[in-house]
């Protein structure tokens, strides 16, 4: 078995903003677990697994101010990629709860990819591929 991303963990200052834009995004997720530290560090944490069967957003409470600018040069993530089966039907849902696309990647022949800025300032990019084939979805070249 080869490796892969089971899951991320995020730690946010508004966790519910988050999972409500990736709920709403990605309605075949569901909060898949949560539970509870008393003392993280010495604070109380909420902690969300949103996601599937196969990998999840570990969305965290207690987080101190904002995610750090996607554009800016601080260390940390600087966007969470999901690949979803239409960007066209993610477009619409964000847009009908006020999110708009934040850009767009560049062209490329097998896949488009739209990037949104929920309220905690994380950056998601949702990928839309248009082949199967793993050589032509990652070629750089283009």
């Amino acid at each position: 078995m080869n490796g892969y991303v089971e899951h991320i963990n995020i730690q946010v200052s508004q966790p519910e903003k988050t999972i409500h834009f990736l709920l709403t995004a990605l309605p075949e997720w569901t909060i898949r677990g949560e539970g509870k530290l008393d003392d993280w560090f010495g604070q109380p944490m909420h902690w969300y697994h949103i996601g599937d069967q196969e990998s999840y957003v570990a969305i965290c409470s207690g987080g101190k101010g904002q995610v750090p600018d996607w554009q800016g040069s601080a260390s940390g993530i600087k966007h969470v990629g999901i690949v979803v089966e239409s960007i066209d039907a993610i477009i619409s849902r964000l847009n009908k709860i006020g999110y708009e696309v934040d850009h767009w990647s560049g062209e490329h022949p097998y896949r488009r990819s739209a990037y949104f800025i929920d309220d905690n300032n994380l950056e998601i990019e949702f990928i839309e591929y248009f082949t199967d084939d793993r050589v032509l979805r990652n070629d750089y070249s283009q």
